[in-house]
C-alpha cells in the first residue's frame, strides 16, 4: 500500500503546486508561446539541456574510471539517458541514479558497491559544484545578499554546504583518518558499522583516482556555469528586464539543489515554487521569471528523456529494473 500511496502523494504535490502557480498567474502561457515560436531560442534550450547531459555523463565516466571500473562512453551514455527518464518517472530527481548503478553493476560483475558509490559521488560532485558557484556569488555580492534576511540565511546554508562537502572529501580520502584507531573504534561500535565501513572504503578508494575526481569537479563547474548563462540568455530573449548575471549565479544553483529533494517527480512543482520564492526574495527581478525558467528547462528535459524511455525498453536482454530498485 505504501508503494502505491507515496508516489500518488508526491505526484499530487507536484500537480497541486503547478496548478496553484497557474491559477495565481505566477506562470502564464505568453513566455512559452514566445519561446516555441522562436526557433533559434527553442534550439538554444535544446542544446543547453543536451550539452549538460553529455558533460555530466563524461563526468560520471571519469568517476567510474577513478573506481577502476572499466567502461566507455558507448556504455554510459545510454545509461545516462535511461537515468534521465527514471528521474522523471520516479519521485525526486535521484531515481535514475539507482537505475544507473543497477545497470553498471550488472554489466561489470563484482562492482555493485563501487558502481553505486560512483553514482553517489557523481551526484555529490554536482551538488558541490553548485554550492561553490553560489558561494562565489555570495562573496562577490555580499552587500546585496546580506541585506536580506532570507538571502542571508541561504548564504549561510551555501557556506555550510561548501564546507561540509569539502570536509566530506578530506575525511573520505585521508589515509590518516581511515587508519586511525578512533575511526576503527567508531566503525566497530556504531549500529550498521559494517555497511558504513564498506561505503567508507568505497569512497576512500577514490583517492587513487584524484585526477579524475578533480576533473569531475571542473566539468561540473563548467556545465553548471553554462546552464546559468543559458538561463540568462533565455531571460533576455523573453524580454525580462533588470536582470543580473550575478544574481543568476546565486539563485539558479540554489533552485537546482532544491529540485534534487525527492518530493515530486523530477522536482516538478517544487522547483517552480522554490524558484518563485528565490527570485522574489532577491528583489529587482520579476518573481515569475523563476518558475518560467525552470519550467522551460524541465519541459525540454522531459522531451529529451523520451530517448531514455526508448533505450530502456530496448534493453530486453538485460531485463527490467526490479520493482524495489526505485525504493530509496
Amino acid at each position: 500500500m505504501k508503494k502505491i500511496l507515496v508516489p500518488i502523494l508526491k505526484g499530487g504535490i507536484a500537480v497541486g503546486l503547478v496548478y496553484w502557480l497557474i491559477a495565481t498567474k505566477k506562470i502564464t502561457a505568453e513566455p512559452f508561446i514566445q519561446l516555441w515560436g522562436t526557433p533559434w531560442l527553442t534550439f538554444f534550450v535544446f542544446l543547453l539541456v543536451m550539452s549538460g547531459i553529455i558533460v555530466n555523463n563524461y563526468r560520471w565516466l571519469l568517476l567510474l574510471q577513478g573506481q577502476k571500473i572499466r567502461s566507455s562512453l558507448a556504455q554510459t551514455m545510454p545509461l545516462t539517458f535511461i537515468g534521465l527518464f527514471f528521474n522523471l518517472a520516479m519521485p525526486g530527481s535521484v531515481g535514475g541514479d539507482v537505475v544507473k548503478a543497477y545497470y553498471i553493476a550488472q554489466e561489470q560483475p563484482g562492482t555493485k558497491l563501487r558502481a553505486a558509490t560512483s553514482v553517489l559521488m557523481d551526484r555529490v560532485v554536482g551538488l558541490y559544484a553548485m554550492a561553490l558557484i553560489a558561494m562565489v556569488a555570495v562573496l562577490t555580492h555580499t552587500e546585496k545578499i546580506l541585506s536580506s534576511p532570507q538571502l542571508r540565511s541561504l548564504a549561510i546554508f551555501i557556506a555550510a554546504l561548501s564546507v561540509g562537502f569539502t570536509g566530506f572529501f578530506i575525511i573520505g580520502f585521508s589515509d590518516t583518518v581511515r587508519t586511525h584507531d578512533l575511526t576503527e573504534k567508531f566503525l566497530n561500535k556504531v549500529p550498521g558499522g559494517r555497511m558504513i565501513r564498506r561505503i567508507y572504503d568505497a569512497v576512500h578508494d577514490f583517492r587513487h583516482g584524484k585526477k579524475q575526481f578533480i576533473w569531475g569537479i571542473i566539468l561540473s563547474i563548467f556545465v553548471q556555469s553554462l546552464n546559468i548563462f543559458g538561463f540568462y540568455v533565455i531571460s533576455v530573449a523573453l524580454h525580462f528586464n533588470n536582470i543580473s548575471i550575478g544574481a543568476f549565479f546565486f539563485l539558479i544553483p540554489l533552485g537546482l539543489i532544491a529540485t534534487a529533494i525527492p518530493v515530486s517527480p523530477g522536482g516538478v512543482g517544487v522547483g517552480q515554487a522554490v524558484f518563485l520564492a528565490l527570485f522574489g526574495w532577491y528583489g529587482g527581478i520579476e518573481p515569475s521569471l523563476g518558475p518560467i525558467l525552470i519550467t522551460i528547462y524541465q519541459v525540454m528535459t522531459v522531451l529529451i528523456s523520451v530517448i531514455g524511455a526508448v533505450l530502456y525498453f530496448m534493453r530486453k536482454s538485460h531485463g527490467a529494473v526490479p520493482e524495489n530498485m526505485g525504493q530509496t
